[in-house]
């Protein structure tokens, strides 16, 4: 027995050096600074961005983007005019129709000597679409990051076993910026839900796309990112090497797949979009009733947050957002898809409407998250707002909108809300990355614009609550001291006392979580 002792931890010893050793990453690598270029004005982008800037140029401009069609189009556009460089950071790349249509034009623009940089978080980085990013590291122009990856030998369940603490803070930020004159920032990740490209589901969400000062500020945030300690070079991983003769076979394995999907349902999808009509005749084709002036900043919380600094100790988006917040003086409105307030966010918004604040909000039904645990922590608080007098809205998993294209081709399609969108008195918008849960607060990363646009804010909160709600969305409310669900339909209301369109076992596991202690990872 005592032999037996002996030997179970010789192995438990040796298992643990094994995973040990797999969790770290290689710290003998030279971490080149990277910058972003800013004497872009001459290029195309750059000129076109000055004659729409002509005349307040101390402004930015911006044009919103709900549709998912559009919002690929768009970054496909300014892709094709890209002479300078290319900056891109996202929590999410799936090498999917999305991805690969994307990477494929990346390539094509650095073959003529444009800078392409990408910055990727490693949690949802498959090995599929890790080689092929690994392939175009050994393009002479473009250079591929990962932020804080788990392992350098691309394991990752080693690394989450014995790091747990710095795997669990991820970089949520999501830009796409181009010869540093035009920037996208919004909810999208690079992947085939988020724009309208699956035939079984899609994410509603909304993206801007900006010029003007503001650009300079994306610029500043990517730089920092990119030249963090938590940004590692492609070049450091196992996997990298490998990949090094195949760079003109992925070349040409992205340009065959294009050619496979040319005449695809999506690709007929695009061809046919209003966007399309207007990139072909010009990318200053937009609706000009959609673009808005003015003032504008970038909103984001510091790198340092990956090694659990606190909010005292290094910048916190939340910070900078509260001082928006704390300004409201009539009405805040919320869009969330994973709403976790919290006994802390939930008396706050209690007592905003105790002072007179008309406190709204639209998150996810059970029926259509994607996130059962972050509905539950929702679920928790959803009887103590709805008795402290915040309004609920809840999509529907069958919401129709423009940007649910796909959804017409599956019976089984649903729809799910990705946006992050903040109204303040419809005086000011955030549009980004942050939800309204605790891991966006306290865990990850994020990245938003605050835009000081009367004219924007009043806009989408006309188009996403006084609209919307009437038909895509469900009401909560209380009836008897019980919550209950309104769907109005051909103009009757009709009560649902369970959430509806779930099954009982979908509710089982939302009270299950609910009794968890997992709030503060939600």
């Amino acid at each position: 027995m005592k032999n037996m002792r002996l030997i179970m931890a010789l192995l438990l010893s040796i298992l643990l050096s094994l995973l040990t050793a797999c969790s770290l990453l290689p710290t003998d690598f030279e971490q080149v600074e990277s910058l972003a270029y800013t004497d872009t004005e001459q290029t195309w982008l750059g000129k076109t961005a000055s004659h729409l800037q002509a005349e307040n140029p101390e402004y930015s401009s911006m044009y919103l983007i709900a549709e998912g069609t559009d919002a690929f189009l768009t970054r496909m556009a300014l892709l094709s005019k890209a002479e300078r460089s290319v900056d891109v950071q996202y929590f999410i790349w799936k090498a999917d129709i999305i991805g690969k249509l994307l990477m494929h034009q990346m390539l094509a623009v650095a073959d003529k000597g444009v800078r392409v940089r990408l910055l990727l978080d490693d949690l949802n980085l498959d090995s599929k679409t890790k080689k092929i990013l690994f392939a175009m590291d050994h393009h002479e122009f473009i250079e591929v990051r990962i932020y804080n990856p788990f392992s350098s030998t691309g394991y990752k369940a080693p690394a989450a076993l014995t790091d747990t603490a710095r795997i669990n803070r991820r970089m949520h930020n999501k830009s796409f910026t181009v010869d540093s004159q035009y920037t996208i920032v919004g909810g999208r990740n690079i992947e085939e839900s988020y724009f309208s490209a699956n035939v079984r589901s899609n994410y509603a969400d909304l993206d801007i796309i900006a010029i003007g000062p503001v650009v300079a500020e994306v610029n500043e945030q990517f730089d920092i990112y990119f030249n963090s300690p938590f940004a590692i070079p492609g070049y450091v991983f196992d996997d990298h090497q490998s990949q090094q003769k195949r760079l003109a076979a992925v070349k040409q394995e992205l340009a065959d797949y294009v050619l496979s999907v040319k005449d695809s349902d999506y690709a007929k999808d695009l061809r046919n979009s209003v966007m399309y009509q207007r990139i072909e005749s010009g990318i200053t084709g937009e609706n000009d009733k959609l673009i808005y002036r003015g003032k504008a900043h970038v909103i984001y919380d510091s790198p340092e947050k990956t090694l659990g600094k606190s909010e005292l100790e290094t910048t916190y988006l939340i910070t900078l957002l509260r001082s928006h917040a704390d300004k409201i003086e009539h009405s805040l409105e919320l869009i969330s898809p994973y709403f976790v307030p919290g006994d802390k966010g939930t008396k706050h918004l209690v007592a905003l409407v105790k002072q007179g604040i008309s406190v709204r909000v639209i998150t996810n039904s059970l029926a259509s998250t994607d996130g059962i645990m972050a509905q539950s922590g929702y679920a928790r608080q959803r009887y103590n707002l709805l008795k402290g007098g915040v309004e609920l809205y809840e999509l529907k998993p069958k919401a129709k909108s423009k940007a649910s294209r796909s959804l017409s081709r599956s019976a089984e399609a649903k729809s799910a809300l990705h946006a992050k969108t903040y109204i303040f008195d419809r005086k000011e918008v955030y549009i980004g990355s942050f939800n309204f849960d605790p891991r966006s607060a306290n865990i990850n990363t994020e990245l938003g614009v605050v835009c000081e646009i009367p004219a924007m804010a009043a806009y989408i909160a006309t188009e996403s609550f006084d609209k919307s709600i009437k038909t895509a969305a469900y009401k909560v409310t209380l009836q008897d001291d019980n919550v209950v669900w309104l769907d109005k339909v051909n103009g009757e209301v009709i009560v649902h006392k369970v959430q509806p369109e779930t099954s009982w076992w979908r509710r089982f596991n939302l009270s299950l979580y609910s009794i968890l202690p997992i709030e503060s990872q939600l």
